[in-house]
């Protein structure tokens, strides 16, 4: 995402500076700090579009249900993973129908700070399943040398497009603006690919 954000910034004529942080301190930062001009990737949500310039998709998110090959979870219908208490990252939109099985407390959740943190209670048996996006999972496995005992169960979660949160501020509009026009030009599947396999040669 950060790749692909910093292409369609340079076709506009910006150049994209970013700060990583855990997503409750991101989403804080890039909406109030006078410092950040926004945030992302971000997912729709009816909250976000009242209080961000939502940019057009940038890019896509496959949200799915990771468990340890040693313990699959057969599932085909969200409600039936209620039986499951579900690590998941504070703040993060999982889809519509999982958030709302949460807030009406259908579906248990562990939350925890970031992808990482979550990972890690997969692996050392602290969560019987976690909520990540799939590009995610790959990339901070790849980051740890890989894990085969990590696997996706079941179906997606949901699939949602990714967004740019900018500031809403006649600024902030206006940068959403630029950046959208500019986004009609850059090839974001191409860019995906050819970062995927420059990382993937870096990671092997």
């Amino acid at each position: 995402s950060t790749k692909v954000a910093s292409d369609v910034a340079k076709t506009a004529g910006y150049r994209l500076l970013t700060a990583s942080f855990d997503w409750t301190t991101t989403v804080d930062k890039g909406s109030n700090d006078p410092n950040f001009d926004g945030y992302f990737p971000a997912y729709y949500t009816e909250k976000r579009n009242q209080d961000c310039y939502l940019s057009q998709p940038m890019g896509a998110s496959v949200i799915s249900l990771a468990t340890l090959k040693s313990a699959p979870i057969k599932w085909t219908q969200l409600s039936e993973l209620s039986a499951y208490t579900l690590g998941v990252v504070t703040g993060y939109s999982n889809g519509k129908e999982f958030d709302e099985l949460v807030s009406e407390k259908k579906q248990p959740v562990q939350a925890v700070a970031s992808d990482p943190v979550n990972i890690r209670n997969l692996q050392t048996g602290k969560t019987r399943a976690i909520v990540i996006d799939k590009y995610v999972l790959d990339y901070t496995l790849a980051r740890q040398k890989g894990d085969n005992r990590i696997v996706v169960s079941g179906p997606p979660v949901a699939s949602l497009n990714l967004h740019v949160c900018f500031k809403r501020t006649p600024a902030g509009k206006a940068l959403r603006d630029a950046f959208d026009a500019a986004l009609k030009n850059v090839d974001v599947p191409k860019v995906e690919m050819e970062y995927s396999m420059l990382t993937r040669n870096q990671w092997h």
